[in-house]
């Protein structure tokens, strides 16, 4: 929820992959299929607040959740929900504006969600909560992009990423879930504070990555725990769900 990164293979194909940078105590359990609403979703789900940073849906869509707007804020508890039960609450609505126009976001912590579609073709969006404004664009979905969380990363370590994340390209013949996975975790190896898997003195640290990987129109989910050194691969297909 802290790093994210959107790799889009071809006209249709694309990796969405997320470190989630976070207090220790805050458990995840593995993921797996849910029921949600009328349909079917693939989430880590946070054991506190019950609610996920990363979910794919059956309805062709994908979200990942970012801590921060544009700048570092400071905290002011308690609020009125945990940002990840938004997530979840997304398939209330029929779409980006649908959710900007009804959902009431007073009250709740500033987040940056991405909203990736694919029904007919794949479309990119981006919604940041400030804490007051909602403010929106639309993204290129056939370029790269890279996410990093502004609670935890000032301006100078997100422009360090982004410098990383535009080296790492530099040197890509073809990407894999393999190299994409080695960019996660082995960027900024001798930067515990800044790096891609960072750990400040044990009070935050990287304790998973989540990947979403659609490849000839089938959707799955790849989450690696690695605190346990452990990981599952969920398909999301609709034989899976019956």
């Amino acid at each position: 929820m802290c790093t994210l990164t959107y790799i889009p293979l071809g006209s249709d194909d694309f990796f969405f992959t997320t470190n989630r940078d976070e207090n220790p105590i805050r458990v995840a359990e593995f993921p797996k299929i849910y029921p949600v609403k009328e349909s079917f979703a693939i989430y880590p789900k946070d054991k506190l607040a019950q609610g996920t940073w990363m979910m794919c849906h059956e309805n062709d869509l994908s979200l990942c959740l970012l801590n921060g707007a544009f700048e570092k804020h400071t905290p002011e508890p308690p609020y009125k929900k945990s940002r990840g039960l938004m997530v979840l609450e997304f398939a209330d609505f029929s779409s980006i504006r649908d959710l900007i126009l009804h959902y009431n976001f007073s009250g709740m912590e500033p987040f940056t969600l991405l909203v990736l579609s694919y029904k007919q073709k794949r479309n990119l969006e981006e919604v940041r909560w400030d804490g007051e404004t909602i403010h929106y664009r639309k993204l290129d979905a056939s370029k790269l992009h890279i996410w990093s969380s502004s609670t935890l990363y000032n301006k100078d370590a997100r422009e360090m990423r982004q410098n990383w994340f535009t080296n790492w390209l530099k040197e890509q013949r073809d990407f894999s879930q393999e190299n994409i996975l080695s960019f996660h975790k082995t960027t900024g190896a001798d930067d515990a504070f800044n790096g891609l898997v960072m750990n400040r003195k044990g009070k935050v640290k990287t304790l998973s990555i989540t990947q979403i990987i659609r490849k000839n129109k089938e959707v799955s989910m790849y989450y690696e725990d690695l605190v346990k050194d452990e990981s599952i691969d969920i398909s999301l297909s609709k034989k899976s769900l019956f």
